[in-house]
C-alpha cells in the first residue's frame, strides 16, 4: 500500500514483495510523479463508489492496477490511501481496512496542515518585520529568528525581483510565477539557509552566502536561474534581479533588502545595468538614486539639458560625448569604438562644446559633463538607445 498527498506526491508506503513498477519506483525514490500520471489518476474515479480505480498505463511506467480511496476531510480532497493489485486480489475486508486508514489520515493530515499553516505565518510575520522599516522590529525579529534556529548562516546577502510591467501592475499570474521561482530555489537550500517574502510584484530573499572566492558569482548565478524561473511562467516584459552586499548581522536585513530593490531599480530605470546586477557594481548611481529626482534634475547643466532633450538630431553627439567621457577622454578608444575617424570625432567635440558652453580640456567641465549624463539617464532624460 501507500499513501500520496493530492498531488501524488509520496507520504508513506510499506515494503513492496514482488517486482516494482517504474511509476512506484519513481514515487518512492523522487516523492513525485510526472504531470501526466496525475492526469491520468483524476480521470479514473469511480463515481458510484468514490474510489479511484486506476487502470495500467505502460507509456507512463503505471503497469500495476490500483484501487484508491480518497483522503477527505470536510469535502476537501487530501490524497489517496492506495492498493497495489500486483499483491494479490482485494477483498471487502481490505477494502474496509483502506477506508478506515483514509479517515484516520484525513485526521492526520489536516493537523499536520494546520501545523505548518501556523509555522508559516509565524516566519511570514517574522521575515515581514525583519525587512520592514522599524528598526526595533527588526533587531526584535533577528532575535527570535536566531533564537529558534530558523536561519543559522553566519554571512547572508539579500536577493531582490522583481515583476516589470509598463503600468507597474502585477498580475495574479505574475505572483504565480514569482511564487514558483521561490519554490525552485528553496529546493536546492537547506531550510535554514533562506528566508523569503513575497509582495505585489515583488520576491525577496535572504539567503546564506556560498563559501569561499566565487560566492557573489555563485549569488548572481542564482538570482539568474530566479530570474529565468519566473520569466517561463509569466508574459511580463522583464523580471530584474538585485543583489545586496554581504552581511553578518541579521538585524542589517533591511538595509541589505534596500540595497537590493535600489539594484533592480537603477537597472530599470537607466537601461544599460544588466538585468542581474549586484549593487556594488551601480557606481555612482547607487548613490544618485538616492537622491530625490527633483533634486538631481536641476543638477544637469543647462547647455548639456539643451543638447539632450534637442532629440534625434542630437543623438549622435550625445552618443558621442558619452563614449569620450566613458573612455577618460581616450580619442583613439572613443574614435574606435564610435567606427568614427578621429577627425570626425574632434569635430563632434567642438561642435558639442559650442552647443553646451562645456570646455572638455578642463576636468571639472568634464565631470559636470559626465555627471549630467548619469543623472539624465536615471531620471529618463536621456534614454538609452538600445
Amino acid at each position: 500500500m501507500a499513501i500520496d498527498d493530492a498531488r501524488l506526491h509520496l507520504l508513506a508506503h510499506s515494503p513492496h514483495r514482488g517486482e516494482v513498477d517504474p511509476a512506484r519506483a519513481e514515487s518512492i525514490l523522487r516523492r513525485q510523479v510526472p504531470r501526466e500520471l496525475v492526469d491520468h489518476v483524476y480521470t479514473c474515479r469511480d463515481d458510484a463508489t468514490g474510489r479511484y480505480l486506476v487502470t495500467p498505463r505502460p507509456g507512463l511506467g503505471l503497469t500495476d492496477a490500483r484501487i484508491g480511496c480518497p483522503i477527505l476531510h470536510q469535502g476537501s480532497l487530501l490524497g489517496f490511501v492506495w492498493l497495489l493489485g500486483s499483491e494479490g486480489p482485494t477483498d471487502g475486508a481490505h477494502l474496509a481496512a483502506a477506508e478506515q486508514a483514509a479517515a484516520q489520515a484525513a485526521i492526520l493530515i489536516h493537523r499536520e496542515h494546520l501545523r505548518a499553516g501556523s509555522a508559516r505565518e509565524h516566519l511570514t510575520d517574522l521575515v515581514d518585520r525583519l525587512l520592514g522599516d522599524d528598526d526595533s522590529a527588526r533587531t526584535s525579529a533577528a532575535g527570535t529568528i536566531r533564537a529558534e534556529s530558523l536561519f543559522t548562516a553566519t554571512t547572508y546577502a539579500v536577493i531582490a525581483a522583481e515583476i516589470e510591467r509598463p503600468d507597474d501592475r502585477p498580475t495574479e499570474q505574475d505572483q504565480l510565477a514569482l511564487a514558483s521561482g521561490l519554490a525552485a530555489i528553496r529546493s536546492r537550500r537547506l531550510p535554514q539557509d533562506l528566508l523569503t517574502l513575497e509582495r505585489p510584484g515583488l520576491a525577496l530573499l535572504v539567503i546564506a552566502e556560498p563559501p569561499g572566492p566565487t560566492s557573489r558569482a555563485e549569488l548572481l548565478a542564482l538570482g539568474g536561474a530566479l530570474r529565468a524561473a519566473v520569466l517561463s511562467s509569466t508574459d511580463a516584459a522583464n523580471c530584474r534581479v538585485g543583489l545586496s552586499r554581504s552581511r553578518d548581522d541579521l538585524a542589517d536585513a533591511g538595509v541589505a533588502a534596500n540595497e537590493a530593490r535600489r539594484a533592480v531599480r537603477v537597472a530599470r530605470r537607466v537601461g544599460t545595468v544588466d538585468d542581474v546586477t549586484a549593487v556594488e557594481t551601480l557606481g555612482v548611481y547607487e548613490l544618485l538614486d538616492q537622491v530625490p529626482d527633483a533634486a538631481l534634475a536641476v543638477m544637469i547643466h543647462p547647455g548639456l539639458r539643451d543638447l539632450i532633450t534637442q532629440g534625434a538630431k542630437s543623438d549622435s553627439l550625445v552618443q558621442t560625448l558619452e563614449v569620450f567621457l566613458d573612455n577618460a577622454g581616450d580619442v583613439r578608444a572613443a574614435s574606435e569604438q564610435l567606427f568614427a575617424h578621429r577627425t570626425s570625432l574632434y569635430y563632434r567635440l567642438r561642435r558639442i562644446q559650442e552647443l553646451t558652453g562645456l570646455d572638455l580640456s578642463n576636468g571639472d567641465d568634464r565631470f559636470i559633463a559626465h555627471l549630467g549624463l548619469r543623472i539624465a539617464r536615471l531620471t529618463g532624460v536621456h534614454r538609452h538607445a538600445g
